[in-house]
């Protein structure tokens, strides 16, 4: 038996791309690096020190659908270990993984990253994935000859897994009849009558009885004098109709996976051409700086070396840029194709006790699967180094310009909208489950819960005494109330209870949740931003998840924020903030550290940030109030695109919130909301 055990744990774990770098030796990403040579540099020298690029292992690509390979070292199988979780590696791959990873006797399966304990033996004590062995098996029967037979012509159709025998239909028949194989494995290239290419029976332990039935409430398979005797007043059924029933639902889930995975592993061969048009852009372009240091010789070499930095500079991002979509859709393949193997090796080879136990696990590994689906997009850029027309001294402007210009495009549909009354501006959108999401309006004290269709569907009053500035919701659909002039924030449970969770001393505008569940609030001296005075000191705070208390205080000082309206944090802990007085969005690490600011593109300038939020993908989203636009970014805060802009129906964007389906919800100065879809 199994020795380990599934706790439902989830833990942040370095990628799957990272530890295969330690199993193969090949790097998956690295930095380009800054030349700071005082001589001028031939142009090989230069390309020679371009950093090396990411390599995709090639069973992410290949076409076969077989799915027989590692989800560590992306290798064939080798001694294939199963975790409950039913994600198989290498014994070797999963040994080498545990002993990096473990912590407190359990570790976190590579995939789903739920904990399972490490058995006394390591990866030996899990349990041979008998269906990547059987799967394995199919391809060496074909043309052989059955192994029992007297006339040594008879051919093979099933070999057994457990004595390594090739047998014809029937001395396969008969060896499963047999006392000491009765419970033996036989695999067959096609499949059976039931559609399984694997054949065994089990026995119950007590009556000797095989199993044939499956108990409801102790979901378990059983004997039927187990259901005489302790199950008789229990739900149970035929476990051949039962799991046939499973086997319908999971081939719905694999099919529609599967088709998706061809689409994955284009977009991943898009990305590595990306990626060596890039590189190529990158040797062009040093060509063309060094081509004119050259000319310029001595005098420019201090300018050259600028050009280089941002090049290198401007590069790196693009390529960082690339290394997070690659990572993204190299694990996407990997969890989809990993999910789909899983239940398809079950539903192929597995006995019907087998898939009925797993439904629960194999489903929810699919729904889990499906979340990853689509991937975004590949933000693009065409990076220029453009020279003067004319030049009388040596200045940096005359050396030249490096110009980068966006080329990504981004399909943005609406699919529905709805008008709040009144013409009062949207100023908090709060998602919840099932495609809804709650609106305040103006400072009225009401909340309107619409749908994605632009429907309403209900209003609550939370009090006449009550300033909303701001909304936001957790995964629970609780709602967070930024109450501006009473001083705190609120709490709505999905119940429609509301209770005081933080008071405070100044006026609360902009409201997040971290990833720990902190409460991130922008604080105010002033009510509003026209009241603003040099001498404020406003903050951003962090409270731990009760409210019970300040975890952290980012000071004016420390980040030069004027009057903090709106915040968010992104997928890797970075905190942005929109500064109203400033025009910008601060960017800071997660412990209030500045990383740069954002004030827009060369060609769309950031002229009001208000709303502002962050996608599953790590892109950024910024109302422009003022620009009436809205602006994308990527996980570096590098712009990517504008999404939209306002029309007849919808004035100056404010407010921007994303579902968790990844559908963009946009509220105006003119009490509409718009959602859109935008992810490809």
């Amino acid at each position: 038996m199994n020795s380990s055990k599934m706790t439902g744990e989830v833990v942040r774990l370095p990628s799957i791309s990272s530890f295969s770098q330690s199993l193969t030796g090949v790097p998956l990403s690295s930095s380009a690096k800054t030349r700071s040579s005082s001589t001028i540099p031939s142009k090989m020298a230069v390309i020679s020190e371009e950093s090396e690029t990411t390599r995709t292992p090639r069973a992410l690509l290949n076409e076969d659908s077989q799915f027989e390979w590692c989800g560590l070292c992306f290798d064939d199988y080798s001694d294939p270990k199963m975790l409950p979780c039913y994600h198989s590696y290498c014994s070797r791959c999963l040994n080498e993984y545990i002993d990096q990873t473990k912590d407190a006797g359990s570790f976190a399966c590579p995939l789903c990253k739920i904990r399972h304990a490490v058995p006394m033996d390591g990866a030996q004590g899990f349990k041979p994935n008998i269906y990547i062995n059987a799967l394995q098996a199919t391809k060496n029967i074909k043309n052989t000859i059955c192994e029992t037979c007297d006339d040594g012509k008879t051919l093979a159709e099933t070999y057994c897994l457990e004595c390594e025998q090739n047998f014809c239909t029937r001395c396969g028949t008969i060896h499963l009849k047999m006392k000491m194989s009765k419970s033996h494995h036989l695999v067959s290239e096609k499949p059976g009558e039931h559609g399984q290419k694997m054949t065994s029976r089990s026995y119950c332990g007590e009556h000797k009885q095989e199993i044939d039935i499956f108990c409801f409430k102790c979901r378990m398979p059983i004997c039927e004098n187990c259901r005489d005797q302790a199950h008789e007043q229990h739900n149970t059924q035929n476990i051949k109709e039962f799991a046939n029933e499973v086997k319908r639902e999971l081939t719905e889930s694999v099919d529609f996976l599967q088709s998706y995975l061809p689409s994955l592993k284009e977009r991943l061969r898009d990305v590595e051409n990306h990626d060596e048009a890039v590189l190529s852009i990158k040797r062009h372009l040093i060509d063309q700086i060094d081509a004119r240091s050259e000319k310029l010789h001595r005098e420019i070499e201090d300018l050259r070396e600028k050009f280089i930095t941002k090049i290198n500079s401007e590069i790196q991002i693009e390529e960082d840029r690339l290394v997070i979509f690659k990572n993204r859709v190299t694990e996407a393949i990997t969890f989809v194709s990993s999910q789909v193997a899983a239940a398809k090796h079950c539903i192929d080879f597995g006995s019907n006790q087998d898939i009925a136990v797993g439904k629960e696990t194999l489903q929810f590994h699919l729904q889990e699967a499906s979340k990853m689906l689509p991937v975004g997009f590949i933000p693009r850029f065409d990076i220029n180094f453009l020279e003067p027309q004319s030049a009388e001294t040596i200045t940096e402007d005359l050396f030249g310009k490096i110009s980068k210009l966006g080329s990504t495009t981004v399909t943005v549909t609406e699919i529905g909208h709805y008008k709040v009354p009144g013409m009062h501006l949207i100023r908090g959108i709060a998602p919840v489950s099932d495609g809804r999401a709650w609106v305040i309006c103006g400072f009225d004290p009401r909340l309107h819960l619409l749908n994605r269709l632009g429907s309403r569907l209900r209003t609550i009053k939370l009090g006449n005494d009550i300033d909303v500035d701001y909304v936001t919701s957790d995964e629970n659909d609780n709602v967070y109330i930024s109450c501006r002039k009473n001083r705190c924030i609120k709490l709505l449970n999905k119940d429609t209870r509301i209770r005081d969770m933080v008071v405070l001393n100044d006026f609360p505008r902009g409201i997040a949740l971290s990833q720990s569940g902190d409460l991130l609030i922008c604080l105010a001296k002033s009510s509003t931003y026209d009241k603003y005075r040099p001498m404020d000191k406003n903050v951003v705070v962090k409270y731990s998840k009760l409210g019970s208390k300040v975890v952290a205080e980012f000071e004016r000082a420390n980040i030069q924020i004027k009057y903090p309206r709106r915040i968010a944090e992104n997928l890797n802990g970075d905190i942005y903030v929109s500064d109203h007085k400033e025009g910008c969005v601060h960017i800071l690490t997660h412990d209030g550290k500045v990383k740069h600011r954002y004030t827009g593109s060369e060609s769309t300038k950031l002229g009001e940030p208000c709303g502002i939020t962050c996608d599953r993908y790590g892109h950024v989203i910024i109302a422009d109030y003022k620009s009436n636009c809205i602006h994308l970014l990527d996980q570096q805060g590098q712009f990517v695109s504008l999404l939209t802009r306002s029309d007849s129906v919808m004035k100056q964007p404010f407010s921007v919130a994303v579902d968790a389906d990844g559908y963009l919800w946009v509220g105006g100065s003119n009490g509409v909301v718009k959602i859109f879809r935008y992810l490809l």
